[in-house]
């Protein structure tokens, strides 16, 4: 089996709302003792995430050893108040060459606001003539898992036999954490029990608990662990246990390995990647350290094989 990435970014110049830049330059600036000027800092944060056909995005996955990306399209126009340079359909007409591109390597998934008026044919089109293969639904835009304007997208979803990809956790500026909590996931189990949902981030930082109890009511329900590696990294025996507990409750192969990687020259840049996919890779020896044991075939299943599973399943529409 090889090493599959659930959940990457890939960003471009205009992508996103230029206020979301403009919060994230004052934050930045006012970090260090020495304060510094927003406008200075600003131009160096835009163009130290753009990778404008994913060529970055591929070289860190050879150097990580990672075989194939999953690329969630986010769409925060209306959550942040402001349109985007780039157009939401330009930006899934994008990730559809990244992905013709570079083959088998990359995969994307929708990303569609509910709230737009055309969100279903935004879907549809995305999904029949761009060949995305999920779709990424992100709460923190401004709206709940269970808005019943989401319905008729995870009705498409679960009749195609996609998955759907739900942001469970912690945000960034501008975006509102509390619409994010895993429990509003379960209301969405309820309506459409053969959805195949990954929860994002599987609850981080607040929520581990309430993710791992979320996923247990439903088979088709996948805890997906990036950015916990913040937490692995200082604290690894509690992030080893929490995932065997993960594993006994729900089993290994519902447990998915993701980095929330920006493939940017200057964002994060590639030892993120390398280091979480080395952390996970070595779960069994990590493990090991702490009595609790993990089978190389279920390091095998988090690291790619359940991932790769669900888009095997997931037919082309």
């Amino acid at each position: 089996m090889g090493v599959v990435d659930a959940h990457v970014h890939v960003y471009d110049e205009g992508f996103w709302p230029a206020r979301w830049f403009d919060s994230v330059a004052h934050r930045w600036a006012h970090q260090p003792l020495e304060r510094r000027d927003p406008e200075i800092v600003r131009p160096r944060i835009e163009s130290g995430m753009a990778d404008p056909d994913g060529s970055n995005l591929i070289a860190q996955m050879d150097t990580a050893g990672i075989d194939k990306a999953v690329i969630l399209t986010l769409d925060w126009e209306l959550g942040i108040g402001e349109p985007s340079k780039v157009s939401i359909e330009q930006i899934h007409e994008r990730y559809h060459n990244m992905v013709e591109l570079h083959g088998d390597r990359l995969v994307a998934f929708a990303g569609i606001d509910p709230r737009r008026d055309n969100a279903v044919e935004l879907l549809e089109w995305a999904v029949q003539r761009l060949d995305m293969r999920g779709l990424k639904v992100y709460p923190p835009a401004g709206f709940y898992p269970y808005d019943t304007r989401l319905y008729p997208l995870y009705e498409r979803c679960q009749a195609w036999g996609l998955p759907v990809v739900i942001h469970t956790g912690t945000t960034i500026a501008m975006l509102r954490p509390r619409f994010a909590n895993p429990l509003g996931v379960q209301d969405v189990q309820i309506d459409f029990p053969k959805l195949t949902i990954w929860m994002a981030h599987a609850g981080f930082p607040w929520w581990w608990d309430e993710a791992v109890s979320v996923a247990e009511t439903s088979a088709s329900t996948y805890l997906e662990l990036s950015n916990w590696e913040e937490e692995a990294y200082q604290h690894e025996e509690r992030v080893i246990r929490r995932i065997a507990d993960a594993r006994d409750r729900i089993g290994a192969h519902r447990i998915l390995f993701g980095t929330d990687h920006f493939s940017g020259p200057r964002y994060r840049g590639e030892d993120k990647l390398v280091s979480w996919t080395r952390w996970v890779s070595g779960l069994s020896e990590r493990a090991a350290r702490y009595g609790v044991e993990f089978s190389d075939e279920e390091v095998g299943l988090i690291l790619g094989g359940n991932a790769e599973r669900c888009l095997v399943l997931a037919p082309k529409v």
